[in-house]
């Protein structure tokens, strides 16, 4: 719908009407009123609209009577006939008792790609595409048929037209796979799209873990001039208590922590032996 700028009552008819190339006798025809009464709501000159107008008006041009009123400055009609989306009863429901997420289904409703997945999910789902898949493969079987025909009848050819034969079975592909692949694809690209518009929150986590990784890798090398050529698991869990805040934990808890940790990393491949090699 086009863009109206805000203003009175009358000025929005006229934006609207004239936007449909409508003559004030036309539209005056269409929702039952005198063209001189709707001439001087438009010209600002009558205080009042009757109700019976302002609904008239709302559904002729699909707009809300709050938009007429100037009340918003939206003219999309907020209150729908739910009927008229084409909604199933049990999609109602599900939306209404929020069994789905309605913020997901509105993005994906909005995104531009999504009225091309809609159509390609219809013709999955209505084999539109997939008995053109079928015939296809019904004629490279044919094809296949015919060339087996003709090797047998000469021994110097058996083995081309069985090779032929054999590229054009591979050449058959599964009647809803093309499809499937497609929605697949499209799908992905849809999601990565929808990602780079609401952005994303890792950079925080990711700045908390670097510093965390540089804190743990400055334990391990304090007071070394050259890089680590051996590190023991004693050494890694040392460096991992002092990066975390252990002054709430008694005593006991502290120590169960610390020789968890050294049984795991004294578990892992060749930590038994690092500090000799």
């Amino acid at each position: 719908m086009a863009a109206y700028l805000p203003g009175p009552t009358g000025r929005r008819i006229t934006e609207l009407r004239e936007n449909r190339d409508m003559t004030i006798e036309e539209l005056a025809a269409r929702i039952g009123v005198n063209a001189t009464t709707l001439g001087r709501i438009e010209r600002g000159q009558t205080q009042k609209v009757g109700s019976d107008v302002l609904v008239a008006l709302a559904q002729e041009f699909s707009v809300s009577t709050d938009y007429l009123l100037g009340l918003t400055d939206l003219p999309d009609r907020k209150n729908y006939d739910i009927c008229r989306l084409g909604l199933s009863a049990q999609a109602i429901q599900n939306l209404y008792t929020r069994k789905v997420n309605a913020e997901a289904v509105s993005r994906m409703l909005e995104q531009p790609r999504f009225a091309v997945l809609s159509a390609m999910m219809m013709q999955y789902l209505d084999d539109t595409f997939a008995v053109g898949v079928a015939v296809q493969n019904q004629v490279l079987d044919s094809m296949r048929d015919i060339l087996l025909g003709v090797g047998q009848q000469g021994p110097d050819q058996q083995a081309g037209t069985r090779e032929t034969a054999r590229a054009v079975s591979l050449s058959k592909v599964p009647s809803y796979q093309v499809e499937l692949t497609k929605m697949q694809n499209l799908f992905v690209t849809m999601l990565k799209e929808m990602k780079r518009e609401t952005g994303s929150d890792l950079g925080p986590d990711k700045a908390v873990t670097r510093e965390v990784v540089e804190k743990l890798m400055a334990e391990l090398t304090e007071g070394q001039d050259a890089p680590l050529a051996a590190v023991t698991p004693e050494q890694i869990t040392d460096a991992i208590i002092h990066t975390v805040d252990s002054g709430e934990l008694e005593p006991e808890k502290l120590a169960e922590f610390r020789g968890g940790l050294e049984s795991l990393f004294e578990s892992l491949p060749g930590s038994n032996h690092t500090q000799d090699e």
